[in-house]
């Protein structure tokens, strides 16, 4: 099986023997593997170290799985996620899926099988369709994303292309009219055209949740949307309309 190289994999699993197998298992494949045991050391170790994938059991100590998601992805990480649970209802993959994970599998697993979507995840969320020749860096004055309200595209300072749904569109349009200040919760909700108390704010985390992803998997850059928790989102890079 080819590896992807260097691919950093942490492995969140309080059962003691089946982290175990699977961090060496995974390293036999030629991963650079680490398993801990909960939410608390997870987070301890992102902040020392750089992972590409997190494989996430959902009945954790403490925090849960889905509530480790639930935070990765409204943070600015682009970390693939993959749940790895003895829940299999269609419910719970469900929830899973929509809350963020990139693949979720039921235990046991073949490690062969994990392996293998843990290297088409990689390949997938590494930069695509980017230049053959690298463009030369830009200044800081023209270091500008640029939304376009003509073709619905968010345009990198690399001039690249993100192309956008049309909900993709009506939260950019929001946050980038704001660019750098901060964008509340209810300013939001009303570009779609929903009521405060009635809308769920969910469904916005989740969608900026899979922009940030394709952003990444277009132009190999973090999309500058930062996350105020409470609040609601910043747009924290330079920005136009064009």
């Amino acid at each position: 099986m080819n590896t992807v190289s260097h691919l950093r994999v942490i492995i969140v699993e309080d059962d003691l023997d089946l982290r175990e197998e699977t961090e060496l298992g995974l390293r036999s494949l030629g991963f650079e593997a680490t398993g801990v045991a909960d939410a608390t050391a997870l987070y301890r170790e992102l902040v020392n170290k750089k992972y590409d994938i997190a494989i996430l059991d959902i009945g954790l100590p403490g925090e849960s799985g889905l509530s480790i998601l639930k935070h990765l992805r409204s943070s600015s990480s682009n970390m693939g996620i993959v749940i790895l649970t003895a829940r299999g209802t269609l419910d719970d993959r469900v929830q899973g899926l929509d809350d963020g994970a990139d693949a979720y599998m039921v235990k046991p697993v073949d490690l062969q099988e994990l392996a293998s979507v843990l290297n088409s995840l990689a390949r997938r969320l590494s930069p695509i369709n980017k230049p053959t020749h690298a463009p030369s860096a830009p200044t800081q004055a023209n270091a500008c994303w640029k939304l376009c309200k003509t073709h619905w595209q968010l345009i990198s300072p690399d001039n690249i292309s993100i192309p956008l749904t049309p909900k993709e569109y009506t939260l950019l349009n929001r946050l980038v009219e704001k660019c750098g200040q901060p964008v509340s919760k209810a300013h939001i909700i009303h570009a779609f055209g929903g009521d405060v108390d009635e809308f769920d704010f969910h469904r916005v985390e989740v969608m900026i949740s899979r922009l940030r992803r394709k952003g990444k998997a277009v132009t190999g850059e973090l999309l500058p949307i930062k996350a105020l928790p409470g609040f609601g989102f910043s747009f924290t890079g330079n920005c136009q309309f064009i």
